[in-house]
Formats: C-alpha cells, sequence, structure tokens
C-alpha cells in the first residue's frame, strides 16, 4: 500500500514539472491572448508577456491632467504603474482601468503596459500580426498611438508610435489614443 502511494505522489509531481515547463513561442496564441515576449527564469521555466487579442479603446484618455501619480515612471513595470494609477485617479473611463477590468479566456490579471513592454510588441510585430489575422475575433495592431502606464510628469504620460516605431510625450494625459492590455506570466 505504501509503495502505490509513493508512485501515485512520484507521478502526481513529475505531472507538475511537467506542467511548469511547458514550451511557448513568440506568435503562440496561449495564456489568453498572443505571446509577443519570453524569457526563461533560473529554474528552466519560460515566462513572458501577452498582449490581449483586441483593442479595448481606440479613443480613451490615460487620465487626469494635472494629477502626479506616485510611483507610476516604471519604463518595464506596467502592472505596478497601473495599480498606481488606479489608485490615485477614481476616473472610470480610463486606459488603466479599461485594462484592469478586461477579462478574456479565463484570466483577469490584465494591465496597461508600460513603455519597453510596449515597445517589445513592435519587435514581434511579424508573427503577433499574422496570428492575430487567422483569430475570428482578433484586431490587429494598427500603425497609431498606444497609451502606455509610464507616466512622465502630473501632464503627460508616454505613447508609443506604431508608425515611426518611437515613443513620446508630447502630448497631455488627456489625449485620446488606443489601448491594448497585456498580461505575464
Amino acid at each position: 500500500m505504501k509503495r502505490k502511494i509513493v508512485c501515485a505522489l512520484l507521478s502526481i509531481i513529475s505531472f507538475s514539472v511537467l506542467a511548469q515547463k511547458q514550451s511557448y513561442h513568440i506568435g503562440q496564441r496561449a495564456q489568453g491572448g498572443i505571446i509577443y515576449y519570453l524569457y526563461e527564469s533560473g529554474d528552466g521555466i519560460q515566462h513572458g508577456l501577452v498582449l490581449s487579442v483586441i483593442h479595448l479603446a481606440v479613443d480613451v484618455e490615460w487620465g487626469q491632467k494635472g494629477l502626479n501619480v506616485e510611483e507610476c515612471e516604471s519604463n518595464w513595470n506596467g502592472q505596478a504603474n497601473t495599480e498606481a494609477i488606479l489608485k490615485a485617479d477614481s476616473t472610470e473611463y480610463i486606459a488603466a482601468r479599461l485594462c484592469a477590468n478586461y477579462s478574456y479566456d479565463g484570466y483577469s490579471d490584465w494591465y496597461l503596459p508600460a513603455l519597453h513592454e510596449l515597445s517589445a510588441i513592435k519587435q514581434s510585430s511579424y508573427l503577433v500580426d499574422r496570428t492575430l489575422s487567422q483569430l475570428v475575433d482578433a484586431e490587429p495592431m494598427v500603425l497609431d498611438l498606444y497609451w502606455t502606464s509610464t507616466q512622465s510628469n502630473e501632464m503627460a504620460a508616454w505613447f508609443y508610435d506604431f508608425k515611426d516605431d518611437k515613443p513620446s510625450n508630447y502630448y497631455d494625459k488627456t489625449s485620446k489614443f488606443l489601448v491594448r492590455a497585456i498580461r505575464a506570466f
């Protein structure tokens, strides 16, 4: 009896190790969207960033002009930036809130990407757009301006220009741009 229990436990442990070592690739539809960035942690497990399959808005404001959001300047941690924005700004229809309220394919941990997280989409745009074009209800990325969660100052936040392939902050927070959510795994 003990031997059967030990064997059963070993098979469960083996299965969970295999499940953790699942292999992903850029452009794959998985984890609730399209994988556009991957890295491997020290324990050999893949982690990455996933892009939503649709735009959450095509003309939404970042937030209140003149409101300095504390701890919202990260270029790489959009999740922390999004949480900071939501604590500081109770406005209902803003980019960060749309992302935080988004739920798709069983995932509800979406956020507004930070500057570097958003610019990484451009590096994988061929594979991402190819996959998006094959999905019935998906929307391709467009060559236009997308909000990031990275604040520049109390008047402006960073956005990414997919047409010119560069970040900028010359419009104020009440300008209306596109919004695409991401999530990390």
